[in-house]
């Protein structure tokens, strides 16, 4: 097979890795890297070498950083305790296994307004709270987008030298 052809072929299998980062939980970043490493041993590490794999791998882990603290760090900001926190993650995780794939927006929104209120804040602090993880959390989604993006054109930029 022609190294044109693998490209090609690998470059196509990158999507799926695409649409996935428009959902968040989903292992995007898991799979395209996955994808950029098989390509690398079938061509032998001629044209993606390990450093190339390095910038790869540097790209997935500030996307899981992104993942795990985008709608943490909005909550925090709204004004949310460490038990809403806590709450939030464990309602986004439960969102998304109930109501994929929106499920774990929703799921961290009413997890914060629990917690909160719990916490005997007011509703509207409550929901200042939950709105800052949610807005949070579309914040990291969009990053995480645009890191799916740059992932793919540097595997291209790096596979065809």
């Amino acid at each position: 097979m022609s190294h044109t052809t693998l490209v090609i072929i690998f470059s196509l299998l990158l999507l799926p890795g695409l649409l996935m980062a428009f959902i968040p939980l989903l292992p995007a970043f898991w799979f395209l890297f996955a994808v950029a490493l098989a390509f690398s041993v079938l061509d032998g590490f001629t044209h993606m070498t390990a450093m190339n794999l390095a910038a790869l791998a540097g790209i997935f882990l500030l996307s899981a950083i992104i993942d795990l603290s985008a709608g943490l760090l909005g909550a925090k900001l709204g004004g949310a305790g460490w038990r809403s926190l806590l709450l939030g993650l464990g309602g986004g995780i439960l969102g998304f296994l109930l109501l994929p794939p929106l499920g774990a927006f929703v799921g961290l929104f009413i997890g914060v307004v629990l917690g909160e209120l719990h916490r005997r804040r007011s509703g509207t602090k409550a929901l200042q709270a939950a709105t800052g993880a949610f807005l949070g959390s579309i914040g990291g989604a969009a990053a995480n987008i645009v890191l799916a993006v740059v992932f793919i054109v540097l595997f291209v930029f790096f596979a065809i030298r």
